[in-house]
């Protein structure tokens, strides 16, 4: 009996531990994918989830967009705030998350306000695939954890098979070397097409540019690039040798390189390697081209007074300065190429690392430079509007830093009409006069005009057949269609014997449908004069008669506190050359109205409102820069700049490298990159030249003025399949800029 019982026990015994063995097995065993511990719960090893471990754990990157993760405390009310952290040692969160969107905190803990883009699974652009632990991305979205953007991609390959895709990153800095350091600058993705195309996958091919034919009447002429390129030395003495390469670009962003440039190369030469660019990008017998006679390697004509051997800037350039002796200048227009077109580039490295200009010095001051003189070239014309019956010419009045141009010849009618064309200066009507309901104009909203030489539709018509010494040939009177030699002409020979030169031995010519320039205007109410502030009676006689045109737009000082400098006194000679025509100024404060401010005129860290601003400025913002207080601080011919790039530069070495003198100055920081070099030496200290935002009016115009320089010349639709133009009724040539009855 009592082995019976024992025997009983026993059993019992065995059973409980059966029991317990049994009572303690995992779900599944935890699929070999983790342990099982207390309370039948599995610990699932790293990157495996699901009550048995079953399921795979897909990639964590960056969320797209932040979403709410729901009830995941499964407590039935509302959803806790960010604040609040739930499911704290989970398999995916193992320091818990939160059920509204997400509060975002530092490595220490703290808080990081305006702050999203949460770490989430497939980054919330795609489902987990938990059997094999990948990312089904949804469309339009790539990578392991969904964390690209995709570029489009069709039959023909990614971006079409005209491009190259690439991050947000990559391509702002391809586009004037923009650093982009937000959190998707390896995320966002685009497509940087080939030359010749467009549209966001590059499947567009695109149409030749031309002028609108239509546009041609009050008068108007059209604007087109005009640059000069300056190869210098620091050295008197330095000769150069070797060759180099022009870089052109087109309307439709193809960069084209001409064959090596001799360094002793004439206009006929440059002319020859520019027009012979493939395709006929730059129309034979087009190109324009003047080549200094004041230059060390072409010196006709020594200047009056010069030094240096009067090889130095040469007179009537923009910036004159002695120790910037000019070796090579050519002036450059391109009348047939419309658009908006890059400026040039000159390449010196033809052969790999090795330059192939270079200068018999022992240590090379080899510089290069291209500039704009006022001349550009355009899309969109954003001072269109003749002001009909006002015929003006131009005089000068004052002495030195106060001088000024003023408007002549108008009779007391023409007058009125010309208050009633300005109309408003600042964008803001109700504060109008007179009952010509306008402006008069001031520092900080002067009035933009255009002016375009009218002499050649007087009775005095341009006559091209006459060839004659100075100008005796009663068909054509040199004094009233004569223009500086630097606007180029409409024929390089014969000029000088025509026109004659003026004291440096620059020459005059002829020069039928000049382009207009701009001038910035206002009315000086107790003299009784409309008043211009720059010399653009430079190169005119007072007799010679011009058109006026104005726009509805208005132009807006940024900051009466801030003026922009390309060099200061401390720079050395080398950096004070090195910054003449440069793309780049500095904008610095210049008034001690507001402490600590630094002169910064960008939106993002300087709004309108804030430090005295009056306006501020973004990139692609329409911009000139002028100083309104010194007629000597001014271009002759003012520029019309796009921004490329405006920032403030971290404080650190790296940034300043390639940066003159006073690296840590809070000038030198703010950095404004143009689109052209800028055709006037800003010294700090001598001048305070303020930028002004031009702000274009679409009362009239949709597209802020009157776009006559396109694709197809706005007289016919571009096949995006062949790149072909197919004219409206009336309207031929392979850019559709040629009127013809018979085209059908």
């Amino acid at each position: 009996m009592k082995n019976s019982a024992l025997a009983i026990i026993a059993h019992l015994v065995v059973a409980l531990l059966f029991t317990s063995y049994v009572s303690a097995e995992c779900p599944n065993a935890c699929s070999a994918h983790g342990k099982c511990g207390a309370y039948d719960a599995c610990t699932c090893y790293r990157n495996w989830v699901s009550n048995d471990c079953s399921e795979r754990l897909c990639q964590f990157h960056l969320a797209h967009v932040d979403t709410p993760k729901g009830d995941l405390d499964a407590s039935s009310g509302k959803l806790s705030g960010p604040s609040t952290t739930v499911l704290k040692n989970s398999q995916i969160w193992p320091y818990g998350t939160t059920e509204q969107f997400p509060e975002v905190v530092d490595s220490l803990g703290y808080i990081l306000t305006n702050t999203a883009h949460e770490y989430r699974e497939c980054s919330n652009k795609g489902i987990c695939d938990r059997s094999t632990g990948t990312c089904n991305c949804f469309e339009g979205y790539e990578g392991s954890g969904c964390q690209r953007a995709s570029c489009p991609t069709s039959s023909a390959g990614v971006c079409s098979g005209h491009g190259v895709c690439k991050s947000i990153k990559e391509l702002s800095y391809a586009d004037s070397g923009v650093e982009y350091r937000l959190w998707d600058k390896d995320v966002t993705m685009g497509c940087d097409c080939d030359g010749g195309y467009g549209g966001a996958d590059c499947s567009k091919k695109l149409c030749k540019s031309g002028f609108d034919p239509l546009y041609f009447d009050d008068g108007r002429t059209k604007r087109y690039q005009n640059l000069t390129v300056v190869i210098y030395t620091l050295t008197p003495t330095a000769t150069l040798y070797g060759n180099y390469s022009l870089v052109f670009y087109t309307a439709n962003g193809d960069s084209i390189q001409t064959d090596p440039i001799p360094i002793t190369s004439t206009c006929s030469d440059l002319t020859g390697y520019l027009e012979g660019l493939p395709n006929n990008v730059i129309p034979v017998g087009s190109l324009r081209c003047y080549r200094s006679q004041v230059s060390k390697n072409n010196h006709v004509y020594t200047a009056v007074g010069a030094v240096n051997g009067g090889f130095q800037s040469i007179a009537n350039t923009p910036i004159l300065d002695p120790n910037m002796i000019v070796y090579e200048s050519y002036t450059l227009a391109f009348p047939e190429n419309a658009g908006v077109l890059d400026q040039l580039d000159i390449n010196i490295y033809l052969d790999g690392n090795r330059a192939t200009l270079y200068s018999d010095e022992a240590v090379s001051t080899l510089g290069m430079k291209v500039y704009a003189n006022g001349f550009t070239s355009e899309e969109i014309d954003y001072v269109p509007t003749r002001c009909e019956g006002v015929i003006v010419t131009l005089s000068t009045g004052g002495a030195g830093s106060t001088a000024y141009v003023y408007l002549n010849s108008l009779t007391s009618a023409e007058t009125k009409l010309l208050k009633k064309c300005l109309g408003d200066s600042n964008g803001n009507s109700q504060d109008n006069v007179d009952v010509y309901n306008w402006d008069f104009g001031t520092q900080y909203n002067p009035h933009l005009i255009k002016l375009t030489d009218a002499t050649q539709y007087s009775y005095v018509a341009y006559d091209s057949s006459v060839d004659g010494t100075l100008a005796t040939a009663s068909s054509i009177d040199a004094r009233l269609i004569k223009s500086a030699v630097t606007q180029l002409c409409d024929d390089s020979a014969g000029n000088q014997a025509k026109f004659g030169v003026d004291a440096n031995g620059v020459g005059y010519c002829a020069n039928k449908d000049p382009p207009g320039f701009y001038a910035i205007l206002y009315f000086d109410n107790t003299a009784g004069l409309f008043k211009i502030k720059h010399n653009i009676a430079h190169d005119y006689d007072t007799t010679t008669e011009f058109f006026l045109y104005t726009t509805d737009g208005y132009l807006q000082m940024v900051n009466p506190g801030s003026t922009v400098y390309t060099t200061t006194p401390s720079y050395s000679v080398a950096e004070t050359v090195g910054a003449h025509y440069s793309t780049l100024v500095h904008p610095v404060n210049s008034s001690t109205a507001y402490t600590g401010y630094n002169g910064a005129i960008d939106c993002e860290t300087t709004s309108k409102g804030s430090d005295g601003a009056l306006d501020c400025v973004n990139k692609n913002d329409m911009l000139m820069i002028f100083d309104f207080g010194n007629f000597n601080c001014n271009p002759v011919y003012l520029n019309m700049y796009t921004v490329e790039s405006i920032y403030r530069a971290p404080k650190t070495l790296k940034d300043y490298e390639t940066d003159p003198a006073n690296k840590d100055s809070e000038g030198t920081r703010n950095k404004l990159i143009l689109n052209y070099g800028v055709n006037m030496h800003y010294h700090l200290g001598t001048c305070s030249p303020h930028v002004y935002k031009f702000h274009p009016s679409t009362a009239t115009y949709p597209d802020g003025g009157y776009k006559y320089a396109t694709e197809c010349s706005s007289r016919g639709t571009c096949d995006y399949g062949s790149g072909l133009c197919q004219c409206f009724h009336g309207y031929t040539n392979d850019n559709c800029d040629t009127q013809n009855a018979l085209a059908m």
